[in-house]
């Protein structure tokens, strides 16, 4: 059976891209006329206490994804592009396919080095969670050294500008990018 709706699920340690790269993605589906919706999972379960009591990890998440989903598929959508660190990338494409039925999902991790993701945290966080960011994301990059689940796509944003990274993606998603690379840099400065 045909999937009646298409997900990109852009996943990688905090401080890779996956949000700059999501909004360049859209920004350039969007130039290309070709319709989408673009949700960070980090919205779904922004609660204290997490997880909620008498819920999983994931099951606030979901449940607010499929709800997010029906209101999107609502209005017609069929394309989605879903971002998060999703360390354990096997367990969470589960998740997301339950909320997200009948759904095709192409995951691509994005990755960059070490000092990279120090840097990009760094400029980044500017609040009391600094140190505490930068210890999660090395633990999170450490934990991102297993093998990814069958038909994932890893991509190295060191060094590279954010307009090539995201046609990359699109590359990848759609079989074709909708923009094409350039000067265009990561916010604050140069491509690390």
């Amino acid at each position: 059976m045909q999937p009646t709706t298409e997900i990109l699920v852009l996943c990688g340690a905090a401080g890779v891209g996956k949000s700059t790269t999501a909004y360049e993605v859209s920004h350039q589906l969007g130039r290309a006329d070709i319709p989408h919706a673009l949700l960070d999972t980090d919205q779904l379960d922004q609660v204290h206490p997490w997880p909620p009591p008498g819920l999983g990890p994931s099951e606030l998440s979901r449940r607010n994804l499929a709800a997010v989903w029906a209101n999107l598929a609502g209005v017609g959508h069929t394309r989605l592009i879903v971002t998060g660190v999703f360390v354990a990338l096997e367990r969470e494409l589960a998740w997301i396919a339950d909320a997200v039925p009948d759904a095709g999902i192409t995951s691509v991790r994005l990755t960059a080095d070490v000092p990279t993701l120090e840097r990009r945290v760094r400029r980044r966080e500017i609040g009391s969670g600094t140190a505490d960011q930068l210890a999660r994301t090395v633990r999170q990059h450490a934990a991102l050294t297993r093998p990814e689940p069958p038909g994932t796509t890893v991509i190295d944003t060191t060094g590279r500008s954010v307009v090539s990274v995201a046609s990359e993606v699109i590359g990848v998603w759609l079989g074709g990018g909708a923009g094409q690379g350039g000067a265009d840099e990561w916010p604050g400065g140069a491509a690390p």
